[in-house]
């Protein structure tokens, strides 16, 4: 079975991405509707990578994925833990295009249901909480921003104090793009009042399971628009094609393509231990866990609607001609 969903998270986890989004039927028109719980509130799905250890989507994947891109997965398997009673496992992820980012929109996938913060207006919860609890992830609209740093951190940690139903809640924030664009416009910080935020119950650490901000969204002015509720198709522009240096190519130790959800990636292990991982490019043709000669490769540079960089492999085919080079080679060699 496939499911679609509007991302509304893609927040750091244990060195990889938690991707997350509320579940949307999608019509011949392409018109989208939400899907709800028995309660009343949006369903939300939160996709788990079986072939990493918390369930995290590789960073090289997650790229793909920008903040309200329409998603599709496949072959969808529920495997709720406890209160991420919103997790599934699937076979392959894609985006199939995005929805704007107006208010409009928001209020449709915002929780109204729920008057207060994952069971209570602490900043976590206890384990037993969470063993007993039924929802992990929220869209809201809060009052009285107020962004503070934690000191005691070597890089930026931000954590926003705000309001909401009357509550003051304190939560770290998690969302790398709200830290890329504060890094580039450090003085809007100041200004951030009207945002959505996607709230998420992290994994379990010193005993608790903390709140998180898994994303901090921006809604653009509206303008007149017809439909706001069609899903609009976009596609990856090509920047730049290159090739390896032999510098680059020294840093691996190995490389070779493996099953992800996207198709195939290039698994690129460097000489003191650590894995990169690398969609390869759409139309490539290669076998699973077969190696990858990074002379016959190029690193491809596509960029999305909103400006943003995501890195691919495109693989050279073998062709004839190669085969027969190569044969030859053999040949002088000897």
């Amino acid at each position: 079975m496939d499911t679609y969903f509007i991302c509304l998270a893609n927040s750091y986890k244990r060195g990889g991405r938690c991707i997350a989004g509320v579940e949307i039927d999608i019509d011949s028109d392409n018109h989208w509707t939400i899907k709800h719980n028995e309660d009343g509130s949006p369903k939300w799905v939160r996709p788990i990578a079986e072939i990493t250890e918390y369930g995290e989507i590789p960073e090289g994947e997650a790229r793909f994925f920008p903040l309200l891109s329409v998603v599709r997965l496949t072959d969808v398997v529920p495997c709720p833990q406890m209160a991420h009673s919103e997790d599934v496992n699937y076979k392959k992820m894609y985006s199939v295009g995005r929805v704007l980012s107006i208010s409009t929109v928001f209020k449709e996938l915002m929780d109204d249901v729920h008057p207060i913060l994952f069971y209570n207006t602490d900043y976590s919860i206890s384990i037993d909480t969470y063993e007993h609890g039924e929802y992990s992830l929220m869209l809201i609209h809060p009052e009285g921003l107020s962004f503070h740093l934690d000191p005691t951190k070597n890089r930026a940690k931000y954590f926003l104090t705000f309001k909401y139903n009357g509550f003051i809640y304190d939560f770290s924030v998690t969302d790398p793009y709200f830290y890329q664009y504060i890094g580039q416009h450090p003085e809007a910080i100041e200004n951030l009042s009207d945002v959505y935020l996607t709230l998420s119950l992290g994994l379990e650490y010193e005993g608790r399971h903390h709140k998180l901000i898994a994303a901090i969204i921006i809604p653009s002015e509206a303008s007149e628009i017809k439909d706001p509720f069609v899903i609009r198709q976009e596609s990856l522009s090509e920047k730049s094609t290159r090739q390896f240096t032999s510098k680059e190519r020294r840093i691996y130790k190995c490389c070779f393509a493996v099953p992800s959800q996207q198709g195939y990636a290039v698994c690129m292990k460097t000489r003191d231990g650590k894995e990169e991982f690398i969609t390869i490019d759409e139309g490539c043709q290669i076998e699973p866990w077969k190696g990858v000669n990074l002379k016959k490769a190029s690193l491809v540079i596509y960029e999305d609607a909103d400006g943003n960089e995501v890195k691919r492999i495109r693989i050279q085919a073998r062709t004839k001609r190669n085969v027969l080079c190569r044969i030859l080679s053999l040949f002088v060699r000897k």
